[in-house]
């Protein structure tokens, strides 16, 4: 699929801006287009490591936080037994980490129940009320859950107990735009309207990292070495729910990943050495892509609890166990998401479903852990707001991916008739319907959406424009200052015109990652370059452009002289000790 090339606008002063903070103009117009307008926010974003978090009970109160304190500590005074109801995702499974440890360290009766992905779903269900009554639960503290839980919420309390809401879901609205909510005893959750908090975009993760230092802050208690691994947690949680990389969010990932290889956590510990991670200095591509989805394989093929247990555990042979558990389900889940994937595209294309705006598509094979990573992959390929929905035992449950521009969760909420349970946020959504409703749901979706086709073309955002000789190490190292990268936040896109190939060459296993010596004609200055997925689209350019027998010479030469454009970022490749400048390519055109 082509891409839309994009050039930021900013109506800052970019060579001010780069003088004042003492960085290059390059850096200095990621920065501004980040929305950064004055030197201290912009001193804020460059020095995030040294940066301090929002107070959460200061003027900018975070709502019902000091409540949420008040009850957690009264149910530890009267020894009352405490259950954290978390979530199978990683943000659920380390905000419920998160807090049995620092309950159980400051002495709390305290366990956790994670739902069954399958068997019971997302969130509070009213059995799982009943059974934690039954078991003397006096104090129900939700993790990455309970702001739609009405009915179960209601249940709890017609038990005598104690609810604490944590979460970070959008709760429902009325006709007026009125939250519609639990009656829980306190509810702690930013996008609450009456919430006051100024950073809105944490994760349960981030919350609870939060009010677990307020917690033993209040205790009187100070353990370095636990609030180092509830930051941790935190910084799983952040990267891996993926929220917006910048603020809170940004602090959280970046003073994380700078202790994370050093952590305390036994389960974690195993799961880096298990994944061969140990001694590497971790960043957020380690986190997202190596981690988190072993992590969340748990609760998508068996039960999350393993995971929960696994940052929980302090005996190093059972952390190893549960860490080469989470790998071997890790390597199935990949293996089912990876036929999963393919099946739906070839579908796609022999059905020419590419008329429809929006892809609501019923795949009864599917198994539904994993109908959001073969989503969002479909989402991907096509660019259009996708929803995978699969057979379960009582209907159909699915799980849908969107795109810039299409509010998923708002849209869902418009067909809430149709809906046994959904919920969700702007990006992703899950949702629970009668196998009757996916045709109506479809069609309601289709006729509703507003997206026009250009914005179903996908869009590579450009930072500026640059000149070879604007490129070199100090450059680099700059925007390296600018990571984590990721939603909000992504890594910095740069555009050259009017560069020649001077040479290219097949490497890697499968001989299909594309290596080139790139040549800026107006400077003459060479840069190398590497691109992932670039070889395929590059020689059939060269054989629509030339010919199949000019193609055999250029291939045998491995150069190409026309005029190119390229989009790319700017990396530092270090080999046998040797660092250089390599350009990441995003994607390339004939220069105009």
């Amino acid at each position: 699929m082509e891409n839309r090339w994009v050039l930021k606008r900013t109506k800052a002063d970019i060579q001010k801006m780069s003088e004042v903070l003492g960085i290059r103009q390059a850096t200095a117009c990621v920065v501004a287009n980040r929305g950064i307008t004055t030197k201290k926010q912009a001193i804020a974003f460059l020095q995030a490591e040294r940066a301090e978090l929002y107070d959460v009970c200061a003027k900018q109160v975070m709502k019902d936080a000091e409540k949420a304190m008040m009850l957690l500590e009264c149910a530890l005074k009267q020894n009352k037994k405490i259950a954290i109801y978390g979530d199978y995702d990683v943000d659920g499974v380390t905000s419920t980490a998160i807090w049995y440890k620092v309950l159980k360290y400051c002495g709390g009766d305290v366990i956790y129940y994670i739902p069954h992905r399958q068997k019971e779903g997302y969130g509070l269900n009213l059995e799982a009320i009943e059974e934690l009554h039954n078991n003397g639960i006096e104090l129900l503290l939700t993790c990455d859950n309970g702001i739609s839980a009405i009915e179960e919420v209601k249940k709890a309390k017609q038990f005598d107990m104690t609810v604490v809401v944590i979460d970070h879901h959008e709760p429902a609205f009325d006709e007026n735009g009125n939250d519609i909510l639990p009656e829980a005893d306190a509810i702690v959750d930013p996008k609450q309207k009456s919430c006051l908090y100024p950073f809105k975009m944490l994760c349960a993760g981030g919350i609870c990292y939060k009010l677990a230092l307020l917690f033993l802050k209040r205790q009187n208690i100070q353990n370095d070495v636990l609030e180092q691994e509830c930051l941790h947690m935190a910084t799983l949680a952040t990267v891996c729910d993926i929220v917006d990389l910048m603020e809170e969010n940004r602090i959280i990932v970046k003073k994380g990943l700078n202790t994370m290889a050093q952590t305390t956590n036994v389960g974690l510990k195993a799961l880096l050495a298990q994944t061969n991670l140990c001694g590497k200095q971790l960043t957020e591509y380690h986190i997202g892509f190596i981690i988190g989805p072993c992590v969340n394989a748990a609760g998508r093929l068996e039960t999350a609890k393993t995971a929960v247990a696994l940052f929980c555990e302090t005996d190093e042979k059972k952390a190893q166990e549960y860490a080469t558990y989470l790998a071997e389900q890790n390597n199935s889940r990949k293996d089912m998401t990876k036929k999963a994937t393919e099946q739906i595209i070839k579908e796609i294309e022999q059905k020419n479903n590419l008329n429809e705006k929006v892809f609501v598509l019923y795949q009864q094979n599917v198994h539904e852990s994993i109908a959001g990573i073969v989503a969002g992959r479909i989402k991907e390929k096509f660019y259009r707001p996708t929803i995978i929905i699969t057979k379960s035992e009582n209907m159909a449950k699915g799980s849908g991916r969107s795109i810039e521009g299409y509010n998923m969760f708002e849209e869902l909420y418009a067909c809430k008739e149709l809906f046994s349970k959904f919920g969700g946020h702007t990006m992703a959504a899950g949702l629970s319907l009668p196998y009757e409703n996916i045709d109506i749901l479809r069609e309601k979706l289709n006729n509703a959406c507003k997206l026009t086709q250009q914005q179903l073309t996908p869009v590579l955002k450009i930072e500026k424009q640059l000149c070879f000789d604007e490129i070199d190490m100090a450059l680099a190292k700059e925007l390296r200052n600018l990571a984590p990268f990721g939603k909000g936040n992504h890594i910095p896109l740069f555009g050259s015109k009017n560069i020649s190939i001077q040479k290219f060459y097949l490497i890697g296993k499968e001989k299909d990652i594309l290596k080139m010596v790139l040549k800026e004609r107006q400077t003459g200055i060479c840069l190398h370059a590497i691109s992932f997925d670039g070889w395929e689209r590059l020689s059939d350019m060269i054989k629509r452009l030339y010919g199949n027998e000019n193609y055999d010479k250029m291939l045998y030469d491995g150069c190409y002289d026309g005029n190119m454009d390229f989009v790319y970022s700017i990396d530092i490749n270090t080999f046998r000790g040797e660092s250089s400048i390599q350009l990441q390519i995003k994607d390339f055109r004939i220069s105009q």
